[in-house]
């Protein structure tokens, strides 16, 4: 079997040694700035992040969030892992709080199902009495009216520790509430 080679080495132009093709490698990655391109990309997603939750809430929400949410009010976040893209970007929003001190919240991001096929995932996120914080998935309109219907809080007011929501059993967010941030600074 013959060997043909298809390129002679590239010939350093001060010494004559054959350049080191791993350094024109790293000269050429620098040039393309892939941490820049990553923040940018990011800021995209995030951007991009907040329209698709301004768009559900029109689209889904019609009657209850998009009332109530200012399409402006959202926040969009970047993916917290650029590489492996495991966690996708998410937006939030306040809802607003009784006391002043702990509020109310909407979370949006996608999560991909078995198939690979984006899913729209709402969370409600509650101020518990204890002092954390406690979250409701939220699959349609239905689920959020039966699940504030079911509050016998004030408007905006935390819930009792020993409250459980029963949309909340067949929520996917965590069941615990065990959180003393809120969710996100704004």
């Amino acid at each position: 079997m013959d060997v043909t080679p298809l390129h002679t080495a590239v010939r350093h132009p001060r010494t004559g040694e054959p350049a080191a093709l791993i350094v024109a490698l790293h000269k050429h990655v620098a040039a393309l700035a892939p941490a820049v391109h990553h923040d940018e990309h990011g800021q995209d997603d995030a951007f991009q992040t907040t329209l698709t939750a301004t768009a559900l809430m029109a689209g889904s929400f019609c009657n209850t969030l998009d009332i109530a949410v200012d399409p402006m009010s959202w926040t969009g976040y970047p993916p917290a892992d650029h590489h492996s893209r495991r966690y996708a970007a998410s937006a939030i929003t306040y809802l607003g709080s009784a006391d002043g001190v702990r509020g109310w919240w909407v979370h949006y991001t996608q999560r991909r199902d078995q198939l690979g096929e984006p899913n729209h995932v709402l969370t409600l996120i509650a101020p518990c009495a204890c002092g954390t914080y406690l979250h409701a998935d939220i699959a349609d309109e239905d689920t959020l009216i039966a699940m504030l219907d079911e509050l016998k809080t004030p408007p905006g007011a935390p819930v009792a520790c020993d409250h459980r929501l029963r949309i909340r059993a067949a929520s996917y967010a965590d069941q615990d509430h065990d959180s003393f941030e809120p969710p996100l600074a704004t």
